[in-house]
């Protein structure tokens, strides 16, 4: 969903990533091995306009093809507008450097032979006496003889991370005669500290410069940054299609008003509202296109409970500028709207038509499967395939770091009882504690032309655990339930930032790791996933990682009861007498026969009791803690379903 982002400000954008070069930069040397990761984008809401062309498979021949295999190709000119030495080079080793010591170098399919490189980091290592130096250098093809063709489609694979001047670039210019030049943005609209898959395929329709043409010159620039790398190879020019309409980008719009609107793969049908879709398109083709339609399919694959699904629940159309596209034009068109109401796994179906077909059908299609459930908001496409947390962050790793993911509450609202998050398979997670954490939002700041992530977040989490969760290693590689108490009544229309906080473990070198969905990751869109590094200047941040988590909830009975819901009006359960001298009743009443796993904790989270109980109508089970200190401790009944906690003093 990038429709809002009209809050862009020029004076935010200048003076945040000021505020980067410091953060992500000049602190970065502590943790050389953690800069080739993602660094969180620091904090201002604007964030890069996405144009993703890396998806357009024109099928033609080859016009031009160039491997850098062995030396800098014949022809090829390396000029510097700086007046040093800070050069492009042929190269076929990584690019080194201070912050950029654990970079490989570039994957690309002869990446092994050789590319090209600009190896920022190394020309500023060490720092030099005067400051970092920015560069301005270009590498140039020689004239190339081309066949002529009505449309061209430039491809090369890539790699690069920037930083951190705001009027920096990274460009690739093309020419017909070389004098006259048009540019091409390389960064495919990636910000700074933003570093790109390793390879990235990128493909752009240089049609306007070489269309028909005989003769081509290609350019790459690097202007300003002075950090990290850019690394190319296999550089070709291939004659495209005459009519190739490409979906570049799409949306599942659950919610039009969060600002930032986020997309789910689970979310309850009660907090469900209309769902609009969003296509991001662009005619590659050579030719003008009629009939262009945007085309939504939503499928029922099968129901929550696994049985079969319906197939088709709903088919929407619209037309894409009216329906006329010329060639190279660019459209975003929402389609709706779709009301869902049946539970299940489902799938969005995006698709482009036309009156002439498509030369590339592949390229015109897009899936979203999302999830319609009783109890469970999250975002998690069911994939684990890595780990993520502020450890991964410059300056991150410290007790008070903080994770949150955004949330869009709608409807009637609900009672959040847990957060779930997959425990990464990672020995620093052996032993460090962290506490789950709700923070509030705050819209209207968000809507403020200078906003900021930090004043828009509440200072207090707004839900939380009384105490914090110490985990163990029998939890590494599985998935952790953390209850809220008590727990969250969310209202109606409220935007929520759904996470949690490292609350012990830094001083023996333990930073908590969440499971990494690299699959949903590509889709999350900017500004709804969130950082708080706690360091020398600490602040929220946020990051294109998504975290393996999610949020179990409870509905009222003014709306759909959930499972979950269904659950804790069965089942009763208190202390008594409260406080008490160590000496107490759990009393425990439950409609239907249930399992429980017991537990006391201190205010730690360190448990001091456990065992397992069978509930099948009422029972009251005496609790004797009159060995263990005075104070306050929390017992919890807890299963695969659901947690319930209550509070008990000892005086």
């Amino acid at each position: 969903m990038k429709k809002n982002y009209t809050f862009l400000s020029i004076a935010i954008l200048a003076s945040s990533l000021s505020f980067a070069q410091n953060r992500t930069v000049t602190n970065s040397g502590a943790y050389q091995d953690r800069a080739v990761e993602k660094v969180a984008t620091p904090d201002f809401i604007a964030p890069p306009v996405k144009i993703n062309t890396s998806n357009q498979k024109a099928p033609g021949d080859t016009l031009y093809y160039e491997d850098f295999n062995g030396s800098l190709p014949a022809g090829w000119t390396i000029t510097n507008g700086a007046g040093n030495s800070n050069d492009w080079i042929w190269a076929n080793s990584a690019p080194g450097g201070q912050y950029s010591a654990g970079t490989p170098i570039i994957a690309s399919p002869t990446g092994l032979n050789g590319f090209i490189s600009y190896p920022g980091d190394f020309y500023n290592t060490p720092t030099p006496p005067g400051g970092f130096t920015a560069a301005d250098a270009t590498v140039s093809s020689p004239a190339i003889t081309i066949l002529p063709a009505a449309s061209v489609i430039l491809e090369f694979h890539q790699s690069h991370r920037y930083c951190c001047n705001a009027a920096g670039s990274l460009v690739v210019e093309v020419s017909n005669n070389g004098t006259t030049w048009t540019t091409f943005d390389a960064t495919l609209g990636k910000g700074p500290n933003t570093a790109t898959t390793n390879p990235e395929v990128v493909r752009i329709n240089v049609s306007p410069v070489l269309a028909n043409q005989t003769t081509a010159y290609i350019r790459f620039a690097m202007t300003l940054s002075s950090h990290y790398y850019w690394m190319i190879d296999d550089v070709v020019l291939e004659e495209g299609n005459a009519f190739n309409m490409v979906l570049e980008d799409f949306g599942v719009i659950f919610t039009d008003d969060a600002v930032f609107d986020p997309i789910y793969s689970q979310i309850p049908q009660t907090l469900m509202m209309p769902i609009d879709f969003e296509f991001m398109t662009f005619n590659s083709g050579s030719s003008a296109q009629t009939g262009v339609t945007a085309e939504n399919t939503i499928i029922q694959d099968s129901t929550y409970i696994g049985s079969s699904g319906v197939g088709v629940t709903n088919v929407i159309t619209g037309l894409i500028n009216g329906g006329n596209v010329a060639s190279l034009q660019r459209d975003t068109t929402i389609i709706g709207t779709h009301i869902n109401t049946t539970n299940g796994y489902h799938r969005s179906v995006f698709d482009i038509t036309s009156n002439q077909g498509n030369q590339a059908p592949a390229t015109a299609i897009g899936v979203y499967p999302f999830t319609v459930t009783d109890s469970v908001y999250g975002k998690f496409s069911g994939t684990i395939t890595g780990s993520t947390g502020p450890g991964n962050f410059v300056g991150g790793g410290v007790d008070g770091d903080r994770w949150g993911s955004v949330y869009m509450v709608k409807q009637n609202g609900g009672v959040m009882s847990a957060i779930e998050i997959f425990v990464a398979n990672r020995a620093e997670n052996d032993g460090v504690s962290i506490a789950p954490r709700v923070w509030g939002i705050n819209r209207d700041t968000l809507r403020s032309p200078t906003a900021t992530l930090g004043a828009a977040v509440t200072v207090n989490p707004i839900g939380s655990s009384p105490f914090a969760s110490t985990i163990t290693n029998a939890q590494l590689g599985t998935w952790v339930r953390f209850p809220l108490f008590p727990p969250l009544t969310v209202p109606g229309d409220s935007l929520i930032l759904i996470g949690w906080e490292q609350t012990g473990g830094a001083a023996t070198g333990l930073e908590f790791y969440a499971g990494r969905d690299l699959v949903n990751e590509p889709l999350a869109p900017d500004v709804t996933n969130y950082l708080y590094v706690n360091d020398a200047a600490p602040a929220w941040g946020w990051t294109t990682r998504l975290a393996a988590m999610r949020s179990i909830w409870n509905f009222p009975p003014i709306t759909t009861v959930g499972i979950e819901g269904v659950n804790l009006d069965k089942v009763k359960f208190n202390v008594s007498p409260n406080p008490n001298n160590g000496q107490f009743n759990v009393n425990i009443s439950s409609f239907t026969e249930v399992n429980y796993t017991l537990n006391v904790r201190n205010m730690l989270g360190q448990i001091v009791h456990t065992e397992l109980v069978a509930v099948n109508g009422d029972m009251n089970k005496r609790l004797d803690l009159t060995s263990f200190d005075k104070g306050v401790y929390f017992v919890s009944l807890e299963n695969a379903d659901e947690t319930l906690v209550e509070k008990v003093i000892l005086k």
